[in-house]
């Protein structure tokens, strides 16, 4: 009798020792088998933001609720559950992973390059997805299906999650804050593109959006509405300002910030775009002409002065050649005088002739 109790429990460790592994991988199978049975999913874990659930089974919640705009990280472990004496390696196998409706009722769906798995051997591979910015305040199906073939068969299996979506109340994101050119000369125009959207739950009524640099006189200011339906159109806003960089303004990066308040003026969100100013070639050149004329220098001729060479003889100034001496006639001396003493002396004689002929007569 204890013969045989002994033989049973030799059979009974001999078996444990066989079908240990398998019954212990049958276990760490979380997912749910579709063909084959030889493909296991033995872990999965999602980091939603920065905070990661580890361990994942088929049908559980991830506890950490994503947020508009969130990166979601699926990190999902595969096993060969072929022994090694089966020697039966699964090929092609891929991972695909879906969150159901997320997108404006489509889905959002990623999937892995093909890989091989070796028999009693495991694999692991990340997926990474980002929640619209336009979602709905919801719970979503996640659906994890991997797949792969063997020499004996097709193998899939498929693991089902839920991801819950969670809105602020209020909040208000920019889609686009962005200067077309970036860098400019003065004198030149500038256009600021903008866009902002209602990310939260509530409706935002009387938001404000600002745009604004002091330096270069830069200053906007629009008042508007933000639906709270993530997929109207009036969920959003957007705006193109322009305006022009003075002529004076010197070069230099000038930042201009875009501000929208929202929330009844409690909340507010800030943007800002970098605009390089050149320097302007009127300014180049003004300095240019400014920095000639502080350059040029009056030079001054000294006077030369006579010196005494080292062999003693003295050197002579050199004179400049006399021009002809211009001779100088006083009024006496002068042509036209003489010619009109002349003509007075015979004047006279004439008149002394004409009274001593009259006195004559008179006597006669």
């Amino acid at each position: 009798m204890v013969k045989i109790k002994a033989l049973s429990i030799l059979i009974g460790l001999v078996l444990a020792v066989f079908l240990a592994p398998n019954v212990f991988a049958q276990e760490e199978n979380f997912g749910v088998c579709v063909t084959g049975c030889k493909l296991f999913i033995t872990d999965v874990d999602v980091k939603v933001g920065s905070k990661t659930d580890k361990n994942l089974q088929d049908g559980e919640s991830i506890s950490d609720e994503a947020a508009p705009g969130d990166t979601v990280q699926f990190s999902i472990k595969v096993y060969n559950n072929f022994t090694d004496d089966d020697d039966v390696e699964i090929e092609d196998v891929t991972i695909t992973v879906t969150i159901e409706g997320i997108d404006d009722d489509d889905d959002l769906e990623e999937e892995t390059n093909e890989f091989d798995i070796k028999a009693d051997s495991d694999e692991k591979e990340t997926l990474e997805f980002e929640i619209p910015l336009e979602v709905d305040e919801d719970t979503f199906n996640v659906l994890i299906e991997v797949e792969g073939d063997s020499d004996n068969g097709s193998q899939e299996v498929k693991m089902e999650l839920d991801l819950e979506v969670q809105k602020e109340d209020d909040e208000v994101r920019f889609l686009r804050n962005s200067l077309a050119p970036s860098e400019v000369q003065c004198g030149r125009s500038v256009q600021l593109s903008t866009s902002v959207i209602n990310t939260g739950s509530n409706e935002q009524e009387d938001s404000v959006l600002e745009v604004s640099n002091a330096d270069l006189g830069v200053s906007f200011k629009e008042t508007f509405d933000l639906s709270d339906d993530p997929f109207d159109d009036d969920s959003k806003f957007s705006k193109t300002f322009a305006f022009t960089v003075p002529e004076d303004v010197p070069a230099g990066v000038y930042p201009i910030t875009t501000k929208v308040t929202f929330d009844d003026g409690k909340e507010t969100e800030t943007e800002t775009a970098d605009l390089v100013v050149a320097t302007c070639e009127a300014l180049e050149e003004e300095v240019k002409e400014e920095e000639a004329t502080e350059e040029e220098v009056v030079v001054v001729q000294p006077t030369v002065q006579p010196t005494v060479p080292t062999g003693g003889v003295i050197a002579q100034p050199v004179t400049a050649p006399s021009l002809p001496a211009t001779e100088e006639k006083s009024l006496f001396q002068s042509t036209g005088f003489l010619a009109a003493l002349v003509a007075g002396e015979v004047l006279l004689v004439i008149i002394a002739i004409v009274i001593v002929v009259a006195v004559v007569r008179k006597r006669s």
